[in-house]
């Protein structure tokens, strides 16, 4: 049976609500927990997608974390073979790396709700279509990047212009959490003090009190965008099964 494959890079970013959703679309799904050394042993040609989850390290930290040369070479073969790919925040980034685009450090960090601006691309879009040309959303990062040679913007923020991207018709990048639930925010926020610590214009209360408000909503999201990256990754691997394209 074909599955969904999974990069988690750091023990406090997992899949969070994005696990139920799989589970909802029957999607069969492994993690692996690269900050562990786990690498995949199955066939390449069960795979539907990759989704690339978040991390604190930068991208250009392989000496630190060496599953970061290995991985980015696995998203260029799955970028060349056409599989879809999902990353979010770290994971959208590899995505840029791995196509030669700049990452770098911001001049500030984003943690929080804060919103985005869906571009005209972005309200077009299948799965981001549906989200109000500003969009409240859930944000913890410090670094950004470039677009991608091809790839086209699909949200962008007052900080950093690269919110969201399509390449092609099936990989996405966002640079923003529509995974997070409740708990895994009051988790980052007790184990991260020293990003809190360097960005004393963030409040911890208030992200508090803004996540009672603002998650219900961006469950909403979440569950809107992977059902119908599922139900298009899909279709994809089927069409191309049918053509007899190599996978992977």
């Amino acid at each position: 049976m074909e599955e969904v494959l999974v990069f988690q890079h750091d023990p406090f970013e997992d899949l969070g609500f994005f696990a139920e959703v799989l589970e909802k679309q029957g999607a069969e799904y492994r993690v692996l927990r690269l900050f562990h050394g786990e690498m995949p042993t199955e066939d390449w040609d069960r795979v539907k997608a990759l989704i690339l989850l978040g991390g604190q390290m930068h991208v250009g930290e392989e000496d630190d974390f060496p599953f970061l040369r290995w991985e980015k070479k696995i998203i260029r073969a799955a970028i060349d073979e056409a599989v879809p790919i999902l990353g979010i925040c770290l994971g959208a980034q590899l995505i840029a790396a791995t196509m030669g685009a700049p990452v770098f450090h911001g001049a500030v960090k984003e943690i929080g709700w804060s919103p985005i601006s869906i571009t005209p691309h972005g309200q077009v879009d299948s799965l981001l279509g549906y989200l109000p040309e500003n969009a409240t959303v859930f944000q913890w990062h410090g670094d950004g990047f470039e677009l991608p040679s091809g790839a086209v913007r699909l949200a962008s923020s007052i900080h950093f212009k690269n919110q969201a991207f399509r390449l092609g018709k099936s990989i996405y990048g966002l640079q923003f959490h529509l995974e997070v639930t409740p708990s895994m925010i009051e988790r980052w926020i007790d184990q991260r003090s020293k990003d809190l610590a360097l960005a004393p214009y963030v409040l911890a209360d208030k992200i508090l009190a803004d996540t009672q408000k603002y998650a219900p909503t961006l469950k909403y999201y979440g569950e809107r965008f992977l059902s119908e990256f599922v139900r298009r990754a899909t279709q994809s691997r089927r069409r191309d099964k049918e053509r007899g394209q190599p996978i992977l």
